[in-house]
């Protein structure tokens, strides 16, 4: 007597455990007959559809569920129900008592009789909205990721890389299944990213500047382009990912907007804001005193070659005349077109005055032979003043006047 009353003392104390288990796990725990209907529901269920127990005892699963989705899942239940096999994370679409949807992921085993019939099941079902609203979000993101036309790569901070989306294995000529060797990484992780960009975004969390990727023909692909550091909860990085636009259409119309405001488009010289540029530059870069030189040339009775043969020829004359003055300049010197048949010339690292002379001489010799333009043989002279910096002045403009002033007292007073 005494061990059946012990006995059914640490049943009750079992079963008590069980519905504490049971009543506490973030599941909800339910128990259906062989025709589906539910005949137990654990408290939980309140929580993930909001409905009470009892409320749902004498439905089936198909009931909380929308008609389109009742009809998908019954056929599976029936099925595992007739071969007795259990049901491993089934996902559903339920209803929530509110309205919206909760996605739930239900498993569940058959209960069989002494016969070995199938007269029910009992399992468990998951909430896993959430779950499935950050992966549906990650396969948007992915899959604008593998459609975005911008090369797109993550990276450890070893300088291992893991991905590449197509546009980027395109432009780098690996296919999908290609190693992601250090070869690969060498292409587009140049010496900026490496002293700049990946510390920064170490440091800040992301980097944005621009640098190039070398294509497999060698070519040069500049782009702009930012790092971004993944970091845990801990801080530590781990992972990097980078995405890079192309930008040569942009550098391109650059250039031109650069050439037109820095480069005459007759002669295709320097123009007098490109030698404002030049001087500002060359005075900077002194630290002690050097002298330069300034030479301003224009060509002798242009105006009377452009009223006898028309301005396009004169335009020729001048774009020939451009070239000769090109290739008499050294690497280190310069030259631009001043305006109309003008040029400024400018020498540096001048010794002595006399090198000055004796350049303009040769200059000026250079120009002795006739040049042939549309038949016509021409046979322009020149004529040069000379100032020195900074002798004659520290201010290019200054510089500029007083040789353009030597220039004409030459003019008058006749070549020798």
């Amino acid at each position: 007597m005494e061990e059946n009353i012990q006995t059914r003392t640490e049943l009750r104390t079992d079963e008590e455990r069980f519905r504490m288990l049971v009543e506490h796990v973030s599941d909800w725990i339910w128990e259906v007959d062989e025709n589906g209907i539910y005949t137990y529901a654990s408290p939980r269920i309140y929580d993930i559809l909001g409905y009470l127990p009892s409320q749902v005892l004498g439905k089936t699963p198909f009931d909380l569920m929308e008609e389109g989705e009742a009809k998908r899942i019954a056929p599976i239940f029936e099925y595992h129900v007739s071969n007795k096999l259990p049901i491993k994370k089934l996902e559903n679409i339920n209803l929530h008592r509110d309205g919206y949807e909760v996605i739930l992921e239900t498993s569940g085993s058959p209960i069989l009789n002494a016969e070995g019939d199938c007269v029910g099941y009992r399992g468990m079902d998951r909430d896993i909205t959430e779950r499935k609203q950050i992966e549906r979000r990650q396969q948007q993101l992915l899959g604008i990721i593998e459609a975005s036309p911008d090369f797109i790569a993550t990276f450890d901070i070893a300088g291992n890389s893991f991905y590449y989306n197509p546009a980027a294995r395109k432009l780098l000529s690996i296919n999908e299944n290609a190693t992601f060797n250090e070869a690969v990484m060498e292409r587009w992780v140049t010496d900026l990213l490496k002293t700049e960009g990946i510390p920064t975004a170490i440091e800040n969390g992301h980097w944005k500047g621009e640098s190039a990727i070398l294509k497999d023909d060698g070519t040069s692909i500049p782009v702009s382009q930012m790092i971004v550091a993944h970091k845990s909860e801990s801080g530590a990085v781990e992972f990097l990912s980078t995405i890079a636009h192309d930008i040569t259409e942009r550098k391109e119309l650059e250039k031109v907007i650069y050439n037109q405001a820095h480069y005459d488009p007759l002669t295709n010289l320097p123009n007098r804001r490109f030698l404002q540029k030049k001087w500002a530059e060359l005075m900077g870069t002194f630290k002690i005193p050097k002298k330069v030189a300034v030479l301003f040339m224009d060509l002798d009775n242009f105006k009377y070659i452009n009223d006898t043969l028309g301005h396009e020829f004169g335009d020729r004359l001048l774009k020939v005349a451009a070239s000769q003055l090109e290739v008499f300049v050294e690497e280190n010197d310069f030259v631009c077109r001043y305006g109309g048949d003008e040029f400024v010339l400018i020498f540096n690292n001048i010794e002595k005055d006399f090198e000055v002379q004796e350049k303009a001489e040769q200059l000026i010799e250079s120009f002795h032979e006739p040049f042939g333009i549309d038949g016509h043989l021409i046979k322009v002279t020149g004529s040069i003043g000379i100032s020195i910096f900074p002798d004659d002045g520290v201010e290019l403009d200054t510089l500029i006047k007083k040789a353009d002033n030597a220039m004409y007292k030459i003019k008058r007073n006749g070549k020798k």
